[in-house]
């Protein structure tokens, strides 16, 4: 009886720390078109570790940034179009039991919601980021999207917050998902 409890007690942890371990990639990328002008849409999976989440409960702030870059494909190089950066930055009110979320762009705005998976909705779906006017395109050409996400501790107010950033390693940092296309 005594050799199984580690096996026991082994086996029932190994699927938390699994589930810790999946990678967090870019996935379901469409573009639309709409109003003369490119646009972009995509989810972060697995996005948030336990580890994070237990950080943000604390009260330290996680910064996502998303980086979308659109190229030109060219018989030795890629022509960059655009390239820019998304970011949102998740932290959690003890005092109010909230989540607050800031976006930085395509507007600028702070959303406030009570529950976590409602918070990983707004904080991982990426809607309708406006890429390229169509007029930059150029008929049968081919195109790459590529899309990186990484995340980062943000600025605490908390006392020796100085030593947290020391004493811990976090963020990530995803693979780079490439879409290409025709126009």
């Amino acid at each position: 009886m005594f050799f199984y409890l580690p096996a026991l007690f082994f086996s029932l942890l190994t699927p938390s720390l699994a589930k810790d371990k999946q990678e967090p990639q870019i996935s379901n990328v469409s573009l639309t078109i709409n109003h003369g002008k490119l646009f972009v849409s995509f989810k972060l999976l697995n996005g948030m570790n336990a580890s994070m989440e237990e950080l943000i409960r604390s009260g330290v702030p996680v910064r996502y940034i998303f980086t979308i870059v659109l190229k030109k494909k060219g018989f030795l190089w890629n022509d960059e179009l655009k390239s820019l950066e998304l970011r949102r930055v998740v932290r959690f009110d003890n005092l109010k039991n909230r989540f607050f979320i800031y976006f930085d762009y395509p507007s600028t705005r702070l959303v406030s919601l009570d529950q976590l998976e409602n918070t990983k909705k707004f904080l991982f779906s990426v809607e309708k980021i406006p890429l390229i006017s169509l007029d930059k395109l150029e008929k049968g050409k081919k195109y790459t999207i590529e899309i990186k996400a990484r995340s980062e501790k943000g600025e605490s107010s908390m006392p020796f917050s100085r030593l947290v950033k020391i004493f811990s390693s976090f963020g990530f940092s995803s693979k780079t998902y490439e879409f290409e296309f025709s126009f």
